[in-house]
């Protein structure tokens, strides 16, 4: 028999002796209640009132259920020791792994973890937590002073005692990114943990920008709910900065009180926390408590900044605070040479090779990492240097005696390995990309001051990325717009071109454009627009969002669920300032009352930009492109007719005409004429679009009202405070 065959056969004997009741997911009756019983030495007989005593208080039948599997427990390893004398055979340990085979149980079976099962270590010697320390400095580079406060803060319980209902100890952890906050509280788990203090490694961490609305209030309990009853002793929050006020409450009284009470009626299905809709019930979820739990809060922020989302009561039960610092010259020295081990060591496990770190590539990393990121950026580095070395391994005839040297020249490092040569690192500026958003900007009619301003934003965003390299201060400028200008005017190209022309020169991390109108933003119903609006501005994060006739988001007061768009909007784009470019596109006039419905939009789009209308010359040209990309040219003859043609109907009214789009219909046009005629003489040529199969009928009426605003009236209205 198998193992896994003789672990299933257990786990079915033991659960039908102790629990006699089908699995959770074969139960046809909802409301089954879970059965034990109290004598586990007899065998369980037919359901009969006077033979059987029902447990139904959940944490009785954990104790019993606890009790038992000790007992099988015992029962396993008399049968491995008499196995051993009769067939020489033993039963696979992992078959007598009672956390394995409990964890097991409660994951077929549906039987929620009980507090009962936590265990509690009341004395722990100082020599425990003298050795984690020595761990975590060995692991975090450049923190010792705060490493120790951290310990001390985690040592804090089991030196002052707990208090009955209340978290074991509410820390707030303080640093710049990349200077290893979560890291720290990771290892400090993991070092526990392995000392058999706790019985769990898990960190649990919640986010608190991910619960925008007061209608995800089921979700963000639900995963507080799981950290709260998991076996983890470390729940984390992070960028509670931005967290929704309503639930920032809720994690303000877990610190003061030690628990929340609940708003709504609650109850477990599957050990999922749900709302009740019946209020049938005889057992409800009605608060959540944190007791023995470390409270742990992360930010970039000044601990005096902490205050102004949780206020001065929160404060007082914050009994340690650490901050770590920046990382100084000698600890990224530190950190590179463990990373480049760590890295020679990957290299020879996975890829079969071994590598040379040099000094002189260390160096480089020293001054190429982003010191605004820290470790993070750091790492990230060694990342791509062990993707390019699997490059290198995949396309080239390597074998494991082979070495692969590595080098740095021209301030570039490299791979060689049997004469070929791979770039290690991953620039995020790619040279090649910006001259291909050049080129196609170039072959762009028009639009000469629009190019001229986005060729403008590369000196300034490489001037800045060397500042941040050097750990110098920034000049960051809003790279959010306003496009204004008619249909068919090129806005949604250029915004297009933007979006990679960012990637290229590192502004944006993944250069994508999200084009989406008020459908894709503003729900039908109460509580669910400002969800939507987040999973839309997380889909365009690295990229732009581009809202085309951004105006029509704004309806006028009574426009409540506009109005909540546009203030998760204005929100969102404070959050993700540093990898996200917001464009709103739409008419003048329109625009000027839309920048009116929210205070903050107008200073959040400095840079405003018009597409003017297309010239009877520049749609020509527009024409000539447009044939010549479908495989056709336009006979020179009909070069002036159809450029008198095109300024005709611009001045009646370019907004209905298209613009580009006229170019465009007229082209579509023009081949399908073209069509005929050539059916009629196959002699003729195939390719050649001559005057006679242009149509020059203009069919725009004027416009019933001319958009009399002007740019500069946009501007004077942007430039109000």
């Amino acid at each position: 028999m198998s193992k896994d065959d003789r672990r299933r056969d257990e786990k079915e004997r033991l659960w039908n002796e102790v629990l006699n009741k089908p699995r959770t997911y074969e139960s046809t009756d909802a409301s089954q209640e879970i059965e034990l019983t109290i004598n586990a030495n007899e065998k369980v007989k037919e359901k009969a009132e006077n033979t059987k005593e029902t447990l139904k208080r959940a944490d009785l039948a954990m104790d019993e259920l606890n009790k038992i599997l000790k007992k099988q427990q015992k029962d396993l390893e008399n049968l491995s020791n008499e196995m051993k004398k009769r067939e020489n055979e033993t039963i696979d340990p992992s078959l007598m792994d009672l956390d394995q085979l409990e964890k097991d149980i409660r994951r077929d079976y549906g039987v929620e973890e009980m507090k009962s099962y936590r265990k509690e270590i009341k004395e722990i010697e100082p020599s425990v937590f003298e050795d984690i320390y020595n761990v975590i400095i060995s692991k975090i580079m450049g923190q010792k002073d705060a490493m120790k406060l951290l310990v001390n803060a985690f040592r804090r319980p089991y030196v002052m005692g707990e208090v009955t209902g209340k978290p074991r100890n509410v820390i707030l952890i303080s640093g710049p990114e990349g200077s290893g906050r979560h890291e720290a509280v990771t290892q400090m788990a993991r070092s526990l943990y392995e000392k058999g203090v706790f019985i769990s490694d898990e960190v649990y961490t919640i986010d608190m920008s991910r619960y925008t609305s007061g209608s995800q209030e089921t979700i963000f309990l639900q995963d507080l709910y799981q950290a709260l009853q998991g076996k983890g002793s470390v729940i984390c929050f992070e960028h509670f900065e931005n967290g929704f006020p309503a639930f920032l409450r809720m994690i303000d009284s877990l610190v003061t009180d030690g628990k929340v009470v609940l708003n709504k009626r609650y109850v477990l299905s599957k050990g999922v926390l749900v709302e009740n809709q019946t209020g049938l019930v005889t057992s409800s979820v009605d608060s959540l408590s944190a007791e023995g739990k470390y409270l742990i809060f992360i930010t970039t922020q000044k601990p005096s900044k902490v205050q102004d989302a949780f206020g001065a009561d929160f404060m007082y039960h914050v009994l340690d605070t650490v901050i770590l610092k920046p990382l100084d010259e000698e600890s990224v020295k530190a950190i590179i040479a463990q990373q480049a081990d760590a890295l020679t060591k990957k290299a020879k496990e996975n890829l079969k090779t071994d590598i040379e770190f040099p000094q002189e590539l260390q160096e480089w990393v020293a001054v190429h990492y982003d010191k605004t990121q820290g470790a993070d950026s750091i790492s990230a580095i060694f990342y791509d240097f062990y993707v390019s070395l699997a490059e290198l391994v995949l396309h080239s005839d390597h074998k494991e005696t082979d070495q692969i040297s590595l080098s740095v020249r021209d301030d570039v490092p490299y791979a060689l390995c049997h004469g070929q040569e791979v770039r290690l690192s991953r620039s995020k500026n790619s040279q090649e990309e910006i001259d291909a958003v050049n080129a196609e900007l170039d072959e762009i009619v028009g639009l000469d001051m629009v190019k001229d301003y986005i060729r403008s934003l590369q000196a300034h965003i490489a001037m800045q990325q060397k500042r941040r390299e050097q750990g110098m201060k920034t000049a960051e400028v809003s790279k959010h717009m306003i496009f204004t200008g008619n249909p068919g005017t090129g806005k949604t190209t250029i915004a297009r071109l933007i979006s990679r022309y960012m990637k290229a020169i590192g502004a944006l991390s993944q250069g994508q454009l999200v084009e989406v109108t008020r459908a894709d933003l503003v729900a039908q119903y109460v509580g669910q627009t400002a969800p939507l609006t987040m999973s839309v501005i997380k889909s365009a994060l690295g990229g732009v969002l581009f809202i085309d006739e951004a105006y029509s988001l704004y309806r006028g007061k009574d426009d409540s669920f506009g109005l909540e768009c546009i203030d998760t909007l204005v929100k969102a784009m404070e959050d993700h300032r540093d990898d996200l470019i917001v464009i709103l596109a739409g008419y003048k006039k329109e625009m000027a009352g839309f920048l009116e419905s929210n205070s903050g939009l107008k200073s959040r789009f400095p840079n405003l930009i018009n597409f003017p209308d297309y010239t009877g010359e520049e749609l020509r040209k527009i024409a000539a492109l447009q044939a010549k990309g479908k495989g056709y040219v336009i006979d020179e003859a009909v070069f002036d007719r159809l450029e008198s043609y095109f300024n005709e109907v611009q001045s009646i009214n370019a907004a209905e005409a298209g613009n580009g789009r006229l170019a465009r219909n007229v082209v579509e046009d023009a081949i399908l004429r073209q069509s005929e005629r050539v059916v009629k003489d196959p002699e003729a040529d195939m390719s050649l679009l001559k005057e006679e199969d242009f149509d020059f009928t203009v069919k725009v009426k004027p416009a019933a009202k001319k958009d009399d605003t002007t740019l500069e009236d946009l501007m004077k209205l942007m430039n109000q405070q």
